[in-house]
């Protein structure tokens, strides 16, 4: 997938998860395609969702077919293999589903699904629209960041790398936020509104304009499986605020034990939320135990939480990488009490409980937040 240059090392986890709903009797979605253009014999179109398999489909005479089973609300992923031979990358197209139905997909081949024309559901239909929206505002961003600096992109070495992020953050805010807010309320009363509101929405409205939205969407959108869990990330948001107090939490660890939060009362914590499938988590592995043996006789901890949804494959992760610090697995969903979205996020917690400060992502290039504030912590005098 293509991924911008200035991006710190994160894996978000948020966008296009598989969301519960009512589970109902079988039923399928039926996506017929129209493609015009010149394929150059790259015909297949995949396909695939969050623990499902990828598979593909051949276009055939200008169309293609899929028929899938519908059991509940989840995002189904596409790309074509006419843009991984010409881009040698791609960019997951994502259909929103929430019922059984038929969709249809009109696009040019060389124009890809982003620019294509969608129909049937109506939830499916008013996602695709915020997709477009939301691509013309990226394009305004990126046009403001080249106006303002000459560049829209770069390394996390070029010395222009924070002024643009900061530019970037604030055109943003200002742009997309906008934007998320009007198509909310224009689609209160779709699942699509909520799904915009509880995705996009936490990257670019702060917690007060979030919870004002989702007040403005009707009790059976906030009933839904989406609404539930945005409500529970708007209150850890305001949870893990700085200065706020952890609230003690009881996990295993990879031998089955409790593990109480307690435990480590009176020691500086660094809460390391981390998964087995997450490159960027791995890859701080090696600072984290280089900083973690610089300081752990002076009243400090870290403690990896892993986020995976199975043991298994944190189990194995543990096998091979050396973790000298504590570790336990979130099975009770304590990474929404903390607001988690993407892995790795941290928090360095003071010996009283409250939160000193958050860092999301790794940045090899240059000292973290945590990193900086340890050495202010444990200077020595």
């Amino acid at each position: 997938m293509r991924i911008k240059k200035a991006f710190i090392s994160i894996i978000l986890m948020i966008p296009f998860v598989l969301m519960a709903s009512a589970v109902q009797d079988k039923k399928t979605v039926t996506i017929t395609g129209k493609v015009t253009g010149d394929t150059k014999g790259h015909n297949n179109i995949f396909y695939y969702s969050s623990g499902i398999p990828k598979d593909s489909v051949a276009i055939t005479n200008g169309q293609f077919e899929i028929t899938l089973p519908f059991t509940e609300t989840y995002t189904q992923l596409f790309y074509t293999q006419y843009e991984i031979r010409g881009n040698r990358s791609y960019r997951p197209f994502p259909l929103l589903i929430d019922a059984p139905g038929k969709i249809s997909i009109e696009m040019n081949i060389a124009e890809g699904f982003f620019s294509a024309k969608i129909s049937g559901l109506q939830t499916t239909v008013l996602f695709h629209s915020f997709l477009k929206q939301q691509n013309d505002v990226y394009k305004k961003i990126n046009d403001a960041l080249v106006s303002l600096n000459g560049k829209g992109w770069v390394a996390p070495s070029d010395p222009l790398y924070g002024k643009i992020n900061t530019s970037r953050d604030s055109l943003t805010k200002l742009y997309m936020g906008g934007m998320i807010l009007d198509f909310v309320r224009q689609n209160k009363d779709s699942f699509a509104g909520v799904y915009v509101l509880s995705t996009a929405g936490k990257g670019s409205l702060d917690v007060n304009q979030l919870e004002n939205a989702l007040n403005l969407l009707p009790p059976e959108m906030q009933k839904t499986s989406e609404g539930i869990k945005f409500a529970a990330y708007i209150m850890g948001v305001k949870n893990t605020r700085i200065g706020s107090s952890v609230k003690n939490f009881v996990l295993n660890d990879q031998n089955g034990k409790a593990f109480s939060f307690e435990q480590l009362k009176g020691k500086y914590v660094w809460i390391d939320f981390w998964a087995s499938w997450c490159h960027p988590c791995k890859m701080a592995f090696p600072k984290m135990r280089e900083l973690y043996s610089k300081y752990k006789d002076k009243k400090f901890e870290i403690l990896g939480i892993s986020t995976d949804t199975k043991i298994e494959p944190w189990l194995e992760a543990l096998k091979t990488i050396i973790i000298p610090w504590p570790q336990v697995w979130d099975n009770k969903k304590i990474m929404s009490e903390f607001a988690v979205t993407a892995v790795p996020t941290s928090f360095l917690i003071d010996p009283n409980g409250k939160i000193l400060l958050k860092e999301i992502g790794f940045d090899p290039e240059n000292k973290g937040k945590i990193e900086k504030k340890l050495e202010e912590l444990f200077v020595i005098k």
